[in-house]
């Protein structure tokens, strides 16, 4: 199109038509720059939490130097980076504890005993490495299992509840699912 041959009208016309152009595309990059922004802050985010999650790979922190099962602190971290991550990517997972019966009435030798017990028996009976087993509190167990429907983690359960029987293990094993029993995090754990 030849601008020569416009009228000053047409002129004016198109002037507007393209300064009304700029100014959209002008939108558009504040638009735009506010996304890559937001972006950048939710990926800094996850590298930091990832960062922290695997900063205690390799130490003590990490392991319970007793059960050699995960750590309290490091089975929490791994908790919550998994959920984030089953929300995000849409699949489920389930928690089991298990809880010491009459923990504070046994003799030190004899809790020893039974936590080493628990602990190698659960490292036994979980699809490793796909599930993780930590030591939650003096006389708790908790395991994480990963990409779980809630059958197949009740399934998970029966089978760690016939083998504490079979060892004369006596604790109380209780059970959550995600996104089944609730989607909250905070929810799921203080249920079990």
């Amino acid at each position: 199109m030849e601008y020569e041959d416009l009228t000053h009208e047409e002129l004016i016309k198109r002037i507007r038509e393209l300064e009304d152009e700029v100014s959209t595309l002008r939108m558009r990059e504040s638009e735009l720059e506010l996304l890559l922004n937001e972006y950048s802050s939710i990926m800094k985010k996850q590298f930091e939490v990832f960062d922290d999650f695997i900063k205690d790979v390799g130490t003590r922190r990490m392991i319970d130097p007793l059960t050699r099962v995960y750590s309290n602190e490091h089975i929490m971290k791994l908790i919550s980076y998994y959920h984030q991550k089953a929300f995000e990517e849409n699949f489920g997972y389930s928690l089991i504890t298990i809880t010491i019966n009459d923990f504070s009435n046994l003799e030190q030798i004899d809790r020893e005993h039974v936590l080493l017990s628990i602990g190698k028996l659960l490292k036994e009976v979980v699809r490793v490495p796909l599930d993780s087993v930590g030591r939650c509190s003096e006389d708790k167990f908790l395991v994480l299992l990963t990409e779980i429907n809630k059958e197949n983690s009740l399934k998970v359960k029966e089978r760690i509840e016939n083998a504490l029987k079979l060892r004369n293990l006596s604790a109380t094993v209780k059970h959550a699912c995600y996104p089944d029993d609730s989607t909250n995090l905070e929810d799921l754990i203080n249920n079990i």
